[in-house]
């Protein structure tokens, strides 16, 4: 007997009684905004793009150009806290005095902690709309207390004796400290003869793109990511380091959409295991179809992982793979053509 899957929080925005009946202002999801109109922020590109789909005005993220303030704004709590602190200060920012802000979470990500906090900040307990399937939407009306973004400090990367300082963003991964795993990547370029195109999927801030273009001058790279987020960062850093002119950045879905570029030479890779909470797989061999299909005979990948993934098979299916490294729970495969 297989076992349910447990329900899903953002499912409670369409229980009665929970939505008014006007355009709102959706963060992390879209379910809000298809039953009473309105706009969804959701930097994921296929849930975007499934927004779309059902009619739904979607945008990766937030801009200048979302129109007048709305009377009603859903968040949806995210796996970090300080994205969803980001998300609530952006819808706050953009309701009207007396609008209705919405907390849409399950206890697995700390509703109940979260909810607490909000409490402190605007000053006002909020109202319990919904409380079932181990989650919850509490509503709390607009008021003059600010609700401020969280700060994210540069990180600074140093390869080669060369340092580099990226910016960062709340949500994106490895927001505040470079990743070990992908440090561990790094000390392995040294084994890579000179590129002419290399391609970076699921770039997040752009660490690896970036410092292979600042270490090889004559090469140029693509960057890809499914969320919006870190296609800003990777775009805003490689602007701030230089090479813009030798970089192109895609908000891309390795799921739903076809590679970002026809043809590389050299792919540097720390692949995603995470969709929110649950592990996920699909993402990750999903990018790797796309390196079978764009790496050029006598190509190579480099992939860091952490060491209990079951990467070897679908990689092998692409051609030689040889282990690199094995140390502090990560593991780095050369796959060549």
């Amino acid at each position: 007997m297989s076992r349910r899957s447990a329900p899903d929080p953002a499912e409670l925005v369409t229980d009665p009684g929970v939505l008014d009946a006007t355009p709102t202002l959706e963060v992390f999801d879209h379910r809000a905004a298809a039953a009473v109109g309105g706009v969804a922020v959701v930097p994921h590109r296929g849930r975007w793009r499934d927004a779309r789909k059902q009619g739904v005005e979607a945008r990766g993220w937030f801009d200048d150009n979302l129109g007048e303030k709305f009377t009603q704004a859903v968040v949806h709590l995210q796996k970090g806290r300080a994205a969803t602190e980001q998300g609530l200060a952006e819808a706050w920012s953009r309701l009207r005095h007396r609008g209705r802000l919405l907390l849409v979470g399950g206890n697995q990500l700390g509703v109940k902690s979260a909810v607490k906090r909000l409490t402190s900040v605007i000053g006002v307990e909020p109202e319990i709309v919904a409380n079932r399937a181990r989650s919850r939407v509490a509503v709390w009306p607009k008021n003059d207390a600010p609700i401020t973004p969280p700060e994210i400090p540069p990180i600074r990367v140093v390869e080669a004796g060369n340092a580099m300082v990226l910016h960062s963003a709340p949500g994106v991964f490895s927001a505040d400290d470079l990743d070990p795993g992908t440090a561990l990547l790094l000390g392995h370029l040294d084994h890579c003869p000179a590129p002419e195109r290399v391609f970076d999927p699921g770039c997040g801030l752009g660490v690896l793109g970036l410092t292979a273009l600042r270490r090889w001058a004559d090469a140029s790279a693509v960057l890809a990511d499914v969320d919006q987020r870190a296609a800003n960062c990777a775009r805003r850093n490689a602007d701030g380091l230089g090479v813009a002119h030798r970089c192109e950045v895609a908000w891309w879905d390795a799921v739903t959409e076809a590679p970002p570029l026809a043809r590389c030479d050299l792919v540097l890779l720390n692949p995603p295991f995470h969709t929110g909470v649950p592990v996920d797989l699909q993402p990750a061999r999903a990018i790797f179809a796309a390196v079978d299909e764009v790496l050029a005979p006598g190509g190579r990948a480099l992939i860091v992982a952490n060491r209990t993934l079951p990467w070897e098979r679908d990689l092998r299916e692409i051609g030689r793979l040889r282990l690199l490294d094995d140390r502090r729970g990560y593991k780095v495969l050369e796959l060549s053509r």
